[in-house]
């Protein structure tokens, strides 16, 4: 019983991740492509990490 819960906690935790994970990528893909400047892409690497981080946190706070 325990195994098939902790198999659908990581579950939820991976699907809630990359669910809203590819909005994220998706915005600064686009953003980038958009505006070509260096310190842009500089920037944008610190808040895709920052808020992915923020994202996975908050994955596991829901699944619980």
């Amino acid at each position: 019983m325990d195994f098939y819960f902790f198999l659908n906690m990581f579950r939820n935790i991976i699907a809630t991740f990359f669910q809203n994970g590819i909005w994220v990528i998706g915005f600064f893909y686009l953003l980038i492509k958009t505006f070509e400047n260096d310190r842009l892409k500089q920037f944008s690497k610190y808040v895709i990490g920052i808020v992915l981080a923020i994202l996975f946190i908050y994955s596991i706070q829901v699944s619980r």
